[in-house]
């Protein structure tokens, strides 16, 4: 927010800011905040306001979108009641990130070149979002012995048709957004999302539990089939601002190796701050894979307890998100990741030393919290380090360097676990991640911030 603006809570005089405020007063408004917000983010706007309009679209297809997830938010257990290995788990974590790296920037160029970038984008959503309802349909035709793999092959198969979307979609919320509204945008998916897995996962874990295995998971599949297609129905209303639409296609231009060296050359702000996002995210990714296994198989949870979970966290995420905003327009977004990066190695920690499962539920609620506050400050930092002119072209080459590593470290994982065990691979996670988040400070970038 610029200096000469209002702030979007006026202050009363002798009120004392939020930023002063005690960390158990701040929660205790950012809970009372979070009803009215969600309630202004449901309000639609007039159709021939386009900014408007695309901005509400982007909040209530995510409704949609967060009914689905909250029914398929169970991938890793149905995969691992199935029956399958810990390979198969490390293949689910790591595979769809290769899958990234080899078609992403392919298809970054064929969206830049397209004269129809929406539908072409939204084209490929719609195919991905089509496997839940195979998935659902898959024990009715699969043997139960091969039920497994058939999990796992046509969880790949989404990522195949994922790309165009992928490639498109960080530089189109750019594009349909202003920058001015986005920090409140972004925050609003936030709640939304969050608030509706608060309510809805742990609701499907207990299904879960309850239902003979597997109708539970096919209905819930289905269900999340249903959802994303309302949420196609919202995403296909958007339309792109007037100087944007205008733009001219880019043109057909081959990639090559050359190209992206002078690319990177060129732009050594973006490379300092694609390294640190590398380095921050590699512990996080080595020990994905191997939060479902300690939660499962050393800890003795059930379906309803990993419910109980996503719903803390994504609660958490709420409160994050209604007064983060606050914190990084008088901040930025950088010096926002900064201070908040270091502190989310909370959980991993937390996860490897508790004996049981109740600690882990505390840490969620860190972890949500410190998250809500890192996504919305690293999203804008990454869109303030790519040039305008080659945005989408430019996420997709962090969206490669990023899943190479999203390949790679869990496969390493996975690995590690073999050898040494589940826990001390999660400590190792844990302090990798300490160390990347420091590096956000110990390698600074420089980016146009507007505060107030």
């Amino acid at each position: 927010m610029k200096r000469n603006q209002q702030p979007e809570f006026p202050l009363s005089p002798g009120m004392v800011t939020p930023a002063r405020l005690p960390l158990g007063r701040r929660l205790q408004q950012s809970l009372r905040r979070a009803p009215s917000q969600i309630a202004q983010a449901v309000r639609r706007p007039d159709p021939a306001d386009i900014e408007a309009s695309n901005s509400y679209l982007l909040v209530s297809e995510l409704f949609w979108a967060a009914i689905l997830s909250s029914m398929v938010a169970f991938g890793g257990n149905l995969a691992v009641r199935l029956g399958a290995t810990t390979a198969m788990m490390g293949i689910l974590s790591s595979v769809p990130s290769l899958i990234v790296v080899i078609l992403t920037l392919p298809a970054a160029r064929w969206v830049e070149s397209s004269h129809n970038r929406l539908k072409l984008m939204f084209a490929s959503l719609t195919a991905a979002r089509c496997v839940f309802l195979l998935i659902a349909l898959m024990p009715f035709f699969v043997p139960r012995s091969h039920q497994a793999i058939a999990f796992v092959i046509l969880a790949l198969s989404m990522q195949l048709v994922l790309p165009p979307f992928n490639a498109g979609w960080t530089a189109l919320v750019s594009e349909l957004v202003p920058e001015r509204q986005r920090i409140t945008v972004i925050s609003r998916r936030q709640i939304i999302n969050s608030a509706v897995l608060v309510v809805l996962t742990p609701l499907v874990g207990k299904a879960l539990d309850l239902i003979v295995f597997p109708y539970g998971y096919q209905i819930a599949y289905f269900l999340g089939f249903i959802a994303g297609m309302l949420s196609m129905r919202e995403l296909y209303k958007m339309r792109l601002p007037p100087d944007v639409e205008s733009r001219p296609p880019a043109p057909k231009e081959r990639l090559t190796l050359s190209l992206v060296r002078q690319m990177l050359g060129n732009n050594h702000n973006y490379m300092r701050f694609v390294f640190n996002t590398l380095m921050f995210d590699m512990g996080a990714w080595m020990i994905g894979p191997l939060y479902i296994l300690r939660y499962l198989r050393e800890l003795g949870a059930t379906d309803s307890w990993v419910g109980t979970l996503t719903a803390v966290a994504n609660a958490s995420v709420v409160i994050g998100a209604t007064f983060w905003p606050k914190f990084i327009r008088r901040w930025g977004n950088y010096r926002t990741l900064r201070r908040t990066a270091p502190a989310i190695c909370i959980y991993p920690l937390v996860a490897s030393f508790a004996p049981v499962l109740w600690p882990l539920l505390v840490a969620a609620v860190a972890d949500g919290i410190l998250a809500a506050g890192i996504n919305l400050s690293h999203f804008n930092s990454l869109l303030q380090t790519c040039p305008a002119e080659r945005k989408p072209t430019f996420i997709s080459l962090y969206s490669v360097i990023m899943n190479a590593g999203a390949f790679i470290m869990p496969l390493i994982g996975v690995a590690l676990a073999d050898r040494i065990g589940i826990t001390p691979v999660l400590i190792i996670g844990g302090t990798m991640r300490f160390l990347g988040g420091l590096g956000f400070t110990l390698r600074p970038v420089v980016v146009k911030e507007q505060t107030g």
